[in-house]
């Protein structure tokens, strides 16, 4: 039987982080409203998502109040990779799905996905990686790992980390957007309320300095439970990447508290699961 350890983030190696990160990212999509303005087309971020298959249907998981904002009309911004290029997509080939939405944005639920047309998913993944939602559902709804097994990540897009830099003709404009992975673990079991559950997911006081002071463009991300083991040579490696959840709410940022609040694997892997399904009868 594999011995187990614990292992202090903190003393996890950069280049393991880095590599996790880069992982997630295969998965990672932001959304984008393309304006016009005096100085060309400018891209403003709405929000994240989470590429994902059931059966053959391929879809963007993400939040509902992300929904809300995404064009209904024209042509929708996608970010799939560091390019200079614009990639946009016809919102006609797009089914948005309202799955749940609450009253109250900080106790949920709110959980979205855009459901893709064949030609578009296609055209996605010749960049980016869909997760199978069937693959995982059994294991996440049944017999999911111990929630001290390995290490939690969210991940999306942060508004606040955007840059901007003028072009080369002096008039138009270049626009950068940060994906970001933030590694910790949730303080405590999942709350279930219906076929709903939630995570909360803080930030140490000692990550302060380095997490975004805002967590806004990463509604809609995804979190993520990485297992890890050790290999013969004694390093540190990703073992299986678990998407078990999906952001939708930030806390208010206190000298006290920070975080974000997160669905979870019955949000998931039941609710989400079953809505994206519809799609295949």
């Amino acid at each position: 039987m594999p011995q187990t350890q614990e292992v202090l983030i903190s003393h996890l190696p950069d280049s393991l982080l880095e590599a996790v990160a880069l992982h997630l990212a295969q998965y990672s999509i932001g959304f984008l409203r393309i304006e016009d303005t005096p100085r060309g087309h400018d891209a403003i971020l709405l929000g994240s998502g989470t590429l994902v298959t059931v059966g053959s249907t391929h879809a963007i998981l993400t939040a509902h109040h992300v929904l809300q904002v995404l064009p209904k009309h024209g042509r929708i911004g996608l970010i799939l990779s560091p390019t200079l290029h614009q990639h946009t997509v016809d919102t006609q080939a797009l089914l948005y799905r309202a799955i749940a939405r609450g009253t109250i944005d900080a106790e949920g639920p709110d959980l979205g996905a855009v459901i893709l047309a064949p030609s578009t998913a296609a055209t996605i993944a010749a960049k980016k990686t869909f997760y199978s939602l069937d693959a995982h559902r059994d294991q996440q709804l049944h017999t999911p790992p111990d929630l001290h097994d390995g290490v939690w990540f969210v991940h999306g897009f942060v508004g606040e980390r955007t840059v901007e830099e003028p072009g080369r003709d002096g008039f138009s404009l270049i626009k950068g957007f940060y994906s970001f992975s933030g590694a910790g673990g949730p303080d405590e079991l999942p709350v279930r309320i219906g076929d709903h559950d939630y995570f909360a997911f803080p930030v140490s006081y000692d990550a302060r300095s380095v997490a975004p002071n805002s967590f806004g463009g990463m509604s809609g991300g995804g979190l993520w439970q990485v297992t890890l083991i050790r290999d013969p040579q004694g390093n540190i490696r990703l073992r299986k990447s678990l998407l078990s959840g999906v952001v939708f709410y930030q806390e208010a940022t206190t000298n006290t508290q920070c975080g974000v609040k997160c669905h979870g694997r019955s949000s998931v892997y039941k609710v989400a699961y079953e809505a994206i399904g519809k799609s295949e009868s």
